[in-house]
């Protein structure tokens, strides 16, 4: 028996697999993912194509944290984002950058790498 977290985590690994590694989401896509995981962080009950979408959204915003943290972006000779030392939580994340891209809808059209960079800048910028 499969349980709907099996199913959810076989259906995100699924996506990954036939994504090109290259591509990056747009705005769009990103607040889509992410908006799932804000909605279950609040205590929405979730469809099964909701939780492949947040487990996928954590999956990239962790990912795209720890490039941060192994090669910090550097913007006008600048560190563009200094992490909290103790960490930032998945959810916290994707609170982020919901909160980025909802308040920036011109710019969900654009890449999500941008975006969430961007995002992270404002939440995390370097004293």
């Amino acid at each position: 028996m499969n349980s709907p977290n099996r199913l959810s985590i076989a259906a995100c690994l699924a996506f990954a697999a036939i994504q090109p590694v290259s591509a990056s989401p747009t705005g769009e896509e990103l607040l889509r993912a992410c908006n799932a995981v804000v909605k279950q962080l609040d205590g929405a009950e979730l469809s099964q194509e909701d939780m492949a979408s947040g487990l996928w959204c954590t999956g990239y915003l962790s990912g795209f944290v720890d490039a941060v943290a192994l090669t910090p972006p550097v913007v006008l000779g600048q560190r563009a984002v200094c992490l909290p030392t103790d960490g930032v939580s998945g959810g916290q994340l994707a609170r982020i950058v919901t909160k980025w891209l909802r308040e920036h809808p011109e710019h969900l059209h654009e890449s999500g790498r941008t975006e969430t960079l961007l995002a992270l800048s404002w939440a995390f910028p370097c004293q």
